[in-house]
């Protein structure tokens, strides 16, 4: 009795796979009319007087039936189902005529059931006798899956060159006529296909099945009979729904056709919206067409789409644009920064199949009011009946109940809540993402039509959009710290325009007194206009302080975050270097030859070396050396850092190096130790990262061997000439569009517990905080960067 409620969650859906299997049917119209001739409220109270509310519990059925003061007879209600009429409603009078003439309990209770009607009523292929009583009354049926495979056979036997697109075939479950059971208690089927001389009719009653709830299911006699003529040419299918189960009113049915109808086929796609009419009580309802207009006002907009090629080389290309700005910038992701990024392996990725993103985004504060639609309150409200995140479409309809309004499946409120701005929340972006059930086999639909079922492939297509999205959101951040930047003034540089205009008015002040100096009231205004002059020199050098005191916060700031990077990695290889000590002394304590033991207390010093060199690294880290600046060496302080990088990481087959260009000479320069420690450190960090990461990928394509060979190399190289420190590695490399994004804070595509996206913007804040700079180097015939430049300024000791 209550299969339909359960699964099918909402009227909507229910709808929705009512429509759709007309849509299977190929309709070119269908048409969903409610008849609404009795208030539903009216309804309830006198079924539940009756004793005949079958979804009320029955031992709370006769609690309340036990409450009544006095329980009224049907005789006794037939006069308030009369005054629950609603006036003007189509057939009214012959309702009433029902309730006038019923003669018993029963009579006025079918009359009383019948009283409120759905009616979804589509011109397709119909149903012939057999397939109403093999496939309809047998729920879960492959019938439609059958249907998609044979399909599927008749598309590989036809021509590429057909123009005519392969036919979609939405059901597969067997599902839909669930559908009615959730609207409503009874369900009546007319449908016929053309070449038949009558319609076929089938009548079940819900309520029957509850009433011998404790007999055999075959109690219930359920069969369909031949119905009224027709002619031959005639097909299609009549399914009226009674006895409903929910209130309905004009209001409902609108909201409806805004939040499901209107949604129902992708709003993007140039194809035919699909043939549906609406009407309440015989008035149309209006289905809103899409505000295409409205996406000409977006203030940014991104797409982007999986390939996949075949040779096991998944990626990601697409386009970010911020139109407000006019900026616009490609997206690549290699196989293997999708890879890293997301964490899924390769062989996951394709088996989620290729898909398209498109999502437009408005700054809402900044819409304005559109010539010909209406002001802006007008604008803000069509926004929001489209706006609600990405929704999903395969083959060109509605994924339920992803983009919906109750529906975050991305988490963009929750990102755009942690970052300035709220940028890009659901509220902001009418987007949409596209799959097929053929090139997405693996994402299939719950039973109950309420998202996709859980799996690997599921769950790796919702962690692709949600990366994806997440560098758009970084590329909006970007390009508006780069507009702040460019109107932004410095301390400094207002510093400098207030002496300037000190001077001018130093100047003029001469000239001002002498023209006052006559009357008493001008020596008492030039005695105020000098002491206003004092008050804001004195108010510049509080500016001047704070300027200061900032600069000195920003610099501690940059360098405990440095460090904070650092230990982290240092944490991960004490513990390595003290579980190997620790196992080197256990060797020693089990061995009974001398020798052995002097082997292994050899190997304990060899690492207890390796660490203190590493700790020495680290000593100009200190808070009190991190300000400190100092005359020593450059070429051999760079060949500590980079040796000791070396020897932590000697088990990983990558040749890291430093030399100098010219060779065999020094540098004498005089600055603060430990910013060379900050910034290498973390360039050969991120080298290593990817050189490692490379090596992996080549594995996996079988282009790789894993023998003893370097898997890669690294190489630091000090120009004394030139003053600068080129790092340059054989890893993937960076791509072009991305030269100056990677010193965005929080931009990385590392896998989320290996990489922060801090690196790269610490490392070029404390270069230049300490006169240097930090960039990338050319690319290659490829477009990818393999090399860091860091400038070291002036520095002499």
């Amino acid at each position: 009795m209550h299969l339909g409620s359960e699964l099918i969650s909402s009227d909507g859906v229910a709808f929705y796979e009512l429509i759709k299997n007309s849509l299977d049917a190929r309709a070119s119209s269908v048409t969903v009319s409610i008849i609404y001739r009795l208030d539903h409220v009216v309804y309830a109270q006198i079924l539940r007087e009756l004793g005949e509310d079958r979804d009320t519990p029955p031992a709370l059925r006769e609690r309340y039936l036990r409450s009544l003061p006095r329980r009224r007879t049907w005789q006794q209600l037939r006069p308030v189902a009369i005054a629950g009429l609603v006036a003007e409603a189509p057939e009214v009078d012959d309702l009433e005529a029902a309730f006038q003439r019923a003669r018993s309990r029963a009579a006025f209770i079918t009359a009383l059931r019948s009283a409120n009607r759905i009616e979804v009523d589509d011109d397709g292929d119909g149903m012939s006798m057999d397939i109403l009583q093999t496939v309809y009354l047998t729920i879960g049926t492959s019938y439609r899956a059958q249907q998609k495979l044979e399909q599927y056979a008749d598309d590989e036997e036809s021509s590429d060159e057909d123009e005519e697109a392969p036919r979609v075939i939405l059901g597969e479950k067997g599902l839909g006529r669930l559908s009615a059971m959730r609207l409503g208690d009874r369900v009546t089927i007319v449908t016929a296909q053309t070449g038949s001389r009558h319609w076929n009719q089938l009548d079940i009653d819900w309520n029957d099945f509850a009433d011998a709830a404790d007999q055999d299911l075959d109690s219930v006699v359920v069969e369909p009979e031949e119905g009224n003529e027709k002619a031959r040419q005639e097909s299609g299918t009549l399914i009226q729904i009674s006895a409903l189960r929910s209130e309905w009113s004009a209001d409902k049915l609108q909201s409806l056709a805004v939040e499901h109808f209107s949604k129902l086929s992708d709003p993007f796609s140039r194809a035919r919206r699909p043939p549906l009419h609406l009407r309440f009580n015989d008035q149309p309802v209006p289905v809103p067409e899409f505000a295409g207009f409205l996406l000409e006002q977006a203030h940014g907009r991104f797409q982007a789409r999986l390939i996949l090629t075949g040779a096991r080389a998944p990626r990601i290309e697409g386009r970010m644009e911020y139109r407000l700005h006019g900026r616009n910038r490609p997206l690549r992701l290699t196989t293997l920064e999708l890879h890293t990024l997301t964490g899924i392996d390769v062989a996951t990725i394709e088996r989620v199949g290729a898909f398209e993103l498109d999502m437009y985004w408005f700054n809402r504060r900044l819409l304005t009011k559109l010539e010909g639609i209406g002001n802006l309150t007008v604008v803000r409200r069509i926004l929001a009946e489209w706006a609600g995140g990405v929704a999903l479409y395969r083959d060109g309809y509605r994924v339920n109940p992803y983009g919906g309004a109750n529906d975050d499946w991305l988490d963009l409120d929750r990102d755009a809540f942690s970052t300035s701005g709220f940028k890009l929340n659901r509220g902001q972006i009418i987007g949409r993402a596209t799959i097929t059930q053929r090139g997405n086999p693996y994402l299939v639909d719950q039973t109950n039509r309420e998202g996709l079922k859980e799996n690997p492939e599921k769950e790796a297509f919702v962690t692709i959009l949600a990366a994806i999205v997440e560098i758009y959101r970084q590329y909006l951040n970007e390009i508006d710290r780069d507009i702040d930047r460019a109107r932004r003034v410095t301390a400094a540089e207002a510093l400098a325009r207030f002496q300037e205009e000190d001077e001018r008015l130093g100047s003029l002040m001469p000239l001002v007194e002498e023209a006052l100096r006559e009357s008493e009231g001008g020596r008492t205004l030039t005695r105020r206009l000098r002491d206003t002059v004092v008050d804001l020199r004195a108010a510049a050098e509080l500016v001047q302080r704070a300027a200061g005191a900032q600069e000195r916060e920003r610099s501690r700031v940059l360098h405990l975050a440095s460090v904070g990077l650092m230990i982290e990695s240092l944490a991960h290889e004490l513990y390595r270097a003290t579980a190997a000590g620790l196992e080197t002394i256990a060797q020693a304590k089990r061995s009974r030859n001398a020798d052995s033991t002097g082997t292994s207390l050899r190997v304990l010093d060899s690492q207890l070396r390796t660490l203190q060199k590493r700790l020495k690294v680290l000593d100009p880290l200190s808070t009190n050396a991190r300000q400190t600046k100092e005359n020593f060496e450059l070429v051999g302080w760079i060949d500590d850092i980079v040796r000791g990088f070396a020897s932590r990481n000697e088990g990983r087959r990558i040749d890291i190096i430093a030399r100098s260009v010219p060779p065999n000479r020094e540098l004498r320069i005089h600055a603060v130790k430990g910013m060379f420690v900050q910034v290498l450190e973390n360039l050969l960090s991120n080298s290593l990262f990817w050189v490692a990461a490379q090596f992996r990928e080549r594995l996996r394509l079988h282009v790789a061997r894993d023998d003893d060979d370097p898997i890669g190399h690294i190489e630091v190289v000090i120009d004394l000439n030139a003053r600068r420190i080129v790092v340059t590695d054989d890893g993937p490399g960076i791509p072009e569009e991305r030269r100056e994004t990677v010193f965005e804070p929080f931009f990385s595509t590392k896998p989320q517990k290996q990489g922060k996206g801090l690196g790269l913007y610490i490392a070029r804040e404390i270069a230049e905080y300490h006169g240097g700079t930090l960039t990338l180097g050319p690319a290659d015939n490829h477009g990818n960067i393999h090399s860091v430049i860091f400038e070291i300024g002036n520095v002499d000791g």
